[in-house]
């Protein structure tokens, strides 16, 4: 799209800079008395900038038609109301060239009907200023020194003759009546325009007349006058006001109440308008300050273009006005080009309340300035002008939206804050923008700056902020990044419920910073050292911190995470996870504390600092401890505003959380074992949702995704694949305590943190004919094999696994009761099995048990209580039952392990579940959620995602069960049994409790 550099072009005294106050601020008496500038002197100058509003065209018809004879009804008085600056002497200096037949019959048209007007140049016209004179000080007119408005008008109306008529009133101070100012007018056409009067009444309060004053004259004066013009066919008064609030607000009253009380002399009231509405300003503006355009083909494309950056901004997450999205924000573009409408909202809604600026002559004299530089500078991507365009660096619009405007302390904000001026140290926007490398923090902050300057609500919401400032090309992100870099740089913008405002009240910002001063690098590292022993505690993963002991056992038993510290790297403070691993690294990896070879080099893992983090660490503990100091000042918070202790508390407790965040990201590079040897791998990124009580955790974890780990509840091994790895060991008899060390050696193995896994795994590789299982104290039934799978397995040095086929072949057993074998049947002796005839009822004196029970991992509990149960030659399962009693962290995953051994949906089972948790809530011990539920697990089915997110990283207390009760009873040997005890093994719990129910004697 092309720049509006090319298409739209400033008037030539614009760009000159010619534009001066004195321009600014028409004066009608300068232009009666043709000392004005050619702006306003110059009809054709004047119309050509000159903007046709509605309101300027009803005046001119009529005030014209009633003046001409060409419209009879036209109102013989009207009233410009609107506030200062707000085009009233604009439209009189219009009015008064029209009637002075100056308004070329070829413009005409486009300002009024051409018809209405008059044929000859008025000559009576009378204009009085109420801001040029004293209470009885005005211009001499024909050799006579009038003392009141009625004499000065006189003498301009009908000269010294006209005066005499109301000479002695004017000598007198005393007002004249209508009959008198009908007879000075006559029946020629005659216009009166008085502008401005409130101020005069101001200074006219203080003349005594009698036992009135001037000012009670004066209103009498107006009632004459309109009850005289109102009776005269080609007379017609034009007299401004401005807003009640505005200056001389109460004088303004005065007047309103003379022209109420002369309603009732008049034959119709009279008639007000407004120079000028709000869908008019833009026009005005574009009017005044641009050449001639045709700019209706420019204004479609911008709009267009416009409405398809905000419709896609929207669509990616930017939060915009409603107003902003959809087709009638095109429109919106469309009617106010080449201004943003955000501007010239601004503009009439934000500083035209603030009597200083005075609407539409303020919003030319700052845009003169704005588009001048502007044009000096044409900057990328200018499309329209925005609120952004408001260069605050430029000392003059600085001055103007500041001291001008009765804020000079907003000066200091300007240079701080949003704007510096050339050679002077970058604003913290500015330096927003140069970390970012992009011009988003200034172009925010202008724009909040202008909303910031209102006499009611200050501030700007986010949304409307980025509609003022989207820009076609512009990336969401980036906008909403800098709006965050500016809360946390600049000393003087605020975000509260109102949105965001600058006020020349200092933010915590500045107070923060000044207290970060005070801060060492060297006590922000203490801290941080703190922060990162406490941040990594021992978990299954046993921490060993290097700075304090570099000395790392070697041994088959313990996993050990090493982390080391910043200082331990040099200046860069930090690894670089893509390069080379630091040889310092790699000896703790490969060498134990005595220099020899380490052995067990799949029981370790090292965490390093990254390079290029440091900074951004120390800064975030430096804040850190800047606020706590700041908490801690009962100096600093007396000073504060309760809202603002508050405000400073919760940042301190957000500022702790940051610092660990900081930790952690800074010391993100993890050096894993593998086949290939040591492999660095950089953490993700944490955040003050995903950072643990124990980091640890996560660094377990991230272990668990790269499939390094051997912990309960992850994916069973392969006996084969391990076979394979482990090659000619496992070709000769092995002690299964042989394999725990063989993962601890072989770095191209899994770590294990769960010896149950490693049970699993043998009794997979029996089952699977992989290897055979001898427990040598058992005799023959110390074996398991894939025909004979029922020994409970252990990992010691004192049972051993075999090669396929090692195993003996099982010899018969006689019965102990009958001395005979009979093996898979009873015992055909009826009378030692407890017969109606009698017997002796051997070995059946004492009943044998019918629940048993086995504790720890899931696989192993479940091995041991279905081996008891065996042994005493149960068959049938009745009851299941699964215990966990967990505490701590991690409590999450063991609820799901507990719910993964019986399915829910399994035939012939009542399920019941028990739950009883309770969860820490915070860093306080006050704030916990506790959970009971007991029932079925449809029921649960609803709590299971919010217990789920509820514990998660979470310290809790948990208690839970599941009974299963079977309607019909289970072989302790068949397929649904086995079904449990591979899920036991694969995803049951690390640690519980599991009884079985059989059939008993009975």
């Amino acid at each position: 799209m092309e720049s509006l550099f090319g298409l739209v072009e400033p008037r030539d005294d614009v760009l000159a800079g010619e534009l001066t106050e004195s321009r600014f601020a028409a004066s009608l008496e300068e232009v009666i008395a043709g000392t004005a500038p050619d702006t306003y002197a110059d009809a054709g100058h004047f119309f050509a900038a000159t903007f046709p509003s509605a309101g300027l065209k009803s005046l001119l018809n009529e005030v014209l038609g009633r003046i001409s004879g060409g419209k009879p009804d036209g109102a013989s008085v009207i009233r410009l109301e609107t506030n200062l600056g707000g085009g009233k002497t604009h439209n009189l200096i219009a009015l008064f060239h029209a009637a002075r037949g100056r308004l070329d019959a070829g413009r005409a048209t486009e300002f009024m009907d051409a018809s209405l007007l008059p044929t000859q140049p008025v000559d009576q016209v009378g204009a009085f200023v109420g801001t040029s004179t004293g209470a009885q000080s005005f211009p001499e007119v024909a050799g006579i020194t009038p003392r009141t408005v009625w004499g000065y008008l006189a003498l301009q109306v009908g000269g010294a003759t006209g005066y005499e008529l109301v000479r002695a009133d004017d000598e007198a101070l005393t007002a004249p009546g209508s009959d008198a100012i009908k007879r000075m007018l006559g029946d020629r056409p005659s216009l009166l325009l008085i502008d401005e009067i409130a101020r005069y009444y101001h200074v006219a309060k203080g003349v005594r007349v009698g036992e009135t004053t001037l000012a009670s004259q004066t209103t009498a004066f107006l009632m004459a006058l309109m009850e005289a013009v109102d009776g005269l066919p080609h007379a017609a008064l034009v007299i401004t006001t401005t807003g009640v609030t505005d200056a001389f607000g109460e004088a303004t009253s005065d007047v309103l109440e003379a022209i109420n009380e002369a309603r009732s002399l008049m034959a119709r009231k009279e008639l007000v308008l407004r120079p000028s509405e709000e869908p008019d300003l833009p026009k005005i503006l574009a009017r005044r300050l641009f050449k001639e355009l045709e700019s209706g083909s420019a204004a479609a494309a911008a709009a267009e273009a416009y409405a398809e950056a905000a419709d896609a901004a929207y669509a990616s997450g930017l939060d915009l006005p409603e107003g902003m999205v959809g087709s009638g924000w095109a429109s919106e573009v469309a009617r106010t080009y080449p201004f943003h409408p955000t501007l010239i909202r601004i503009l009439d809604k934000r500083l035209s309340t603030i009597p200083n600026f005075q609407r539409t002559r303020g919003a030319l004299r700052l845009l003169a300035r704005a588009v001048r530089r502007l044009w000096a500078q044409q900057p990328d991507r200018t499309y329209l002008i925005h609120p952004h365009h408001i260069d605050l660096a430029e000392r003059v619009i600085a001055e103007e939206l500041s001291s001008r405007l009765e804020r000079p302390q907003f000066e200091p904000v300007i240079r701080a804050d949003i704007a510096s001026q050339a050679g002077a140290e970058l604003s913290h926007a500015e330096r927003v923008d140069e970390r970012m490398g992009a011009h988003y923090g200034r172009r925010l902050a202008t724009a909040v700056y202008l909303y910031s300057l209102t006499r009611d609500v200050p501030g700007v919401q986010p949304p409307e902020l980025f509609g003022a400032l989207l820009v076609p090309g512009d990336d969401p992100n980036l906008l909403q990044k800098a709006l965050d870099g500016l809360e946390t740089a600049c000393w003087y913008l605020h975000a509260d419920v109102r949105g965001y405002r600058f006020s020349t009240e200092a933010s915590l910002v500045k107070l923060i910073q000044e207290a970060e001063s005070e801060i060492s690098v060297t006590k922000a590292r203490t801290k941080a050292t703190k922060i990162l022993t406490d941040q990594f505690r021992d978990s299954a993963l046993k921490v060993r911190r290097f700075w304090d002991d570099a000395k790392v056992p070697d041994n088959a038993e313990d996993a050990w995470l090493v982390v080391m510290h910043w200082d331990d790297f040099g200046d860069p403070r930090g690894v670089d996870p893509h390069g080379a691993t630091p040889p310092k690294i790699q000896e703790l990896w490969e060498r134990t504390p005595s220099g020899g070879v380490r052995e067990y080099r799949n029981r370790l893992v090292v965490l390093a600092p990254s390079m290029g983090t440091h900074e951004a660490m120390v800064r975030a503990v430096k804040t850190h401890l800047a606020l706590e100091e700041l908490s801690a000042s009962s100096d600093t918070l007396n000073a504060l505003t309760p809202e603002k202790r508050s405000e400073l508390k919760d940042k301190a407790k957000e500022s702790a959380l940051m610092a660990r965040v900081a930790v952690c990201n800074h010391v993100n590079a993890l050096y894993v074992p593998t086949g290939q040897g040591l492999e660095a791998v950089q953490l993700d990124q944490v955040t003050t949702s995903s950072v643990w009580p124990n980091q640890t955790d996560a660094i377990l974890n991230r272990l668990a995704a790269m499939e390094k780990t051997l912990r309960a509840g992850d994916k069973a091994i392969d006996p084969a694949h391990v076979k394979n790895k482990l090659g000619d060991l496992m070709k000769r008899p092995q002690p299964t305590e042989e394999l725990v060390k063989a993962f601890a050696r072989r770095p191209d193995l899994k770590m294990v943190f769960d010896r149950a896994q490693l049970v699993s795994l043998i009794s997979a590789g029996v089952r699977n004919g992989v290897w055979e299982y001898q427990d040598p104290d058992r005799g023959d039934d110390g074996w398991a094999t894939k025909e004979r799978p029922g020994a409970s397995i252990r990992l010691a040095a004192d049972v051993l696994l075999h090669p396929p086929g090692s195993a003996p072949a099982p010899a018969e057993q006689a019965c102990p009761l009958c001395d005979t074998v009979h093996p898979g049947r009873g015992c055909p002796d009826e009378t030692l099995n407890g017969s109606p005839s009698g017997g002796t009822q051997l070995g059946l004196q004492q009943a044998k048990p019918a629940e048993f029970t086995g504790i720890g991992a899931a696989g192993s509990a479940f091995a041991q209580a279905r081996s008891a149960a065996a042994d005493t030659q149960r068959e049938s399962l009745l009851e299941l039952k699964i215990e966990i009693d967990h505490l701590g962290a991690g409590g999450s995953p063991e609820l799901l392990r507990l719910h993964s051994i019986v399915p829910a949906a399994t035939l012939g089972a009542n399920l019941t579940y028990d739950v009883d948790v309770v969860v820490a809530l915070g860093d306080s011990q006050l704030h916990a959620a506790k959970v009971s539920y007991l029932g079925t697990p449809g029921d649960y089915a609803p709590l299971r995602e919010a217990l789920k997110q509820l514990i998660g990283p979470r310290e809790s207390v948990l208690k839970a069960s599941v009974t299963a009760v079977f309607a019909n009873p289970l072989p302790l040997s068949g397929d649904v049994v086995e079904r449990f005890a591979q899920a036991a093994r694969d995803t049951g719990p690390t640690k519980c409790r599991i009884s079985m129910r059989t059939e008993s004697d009975g």
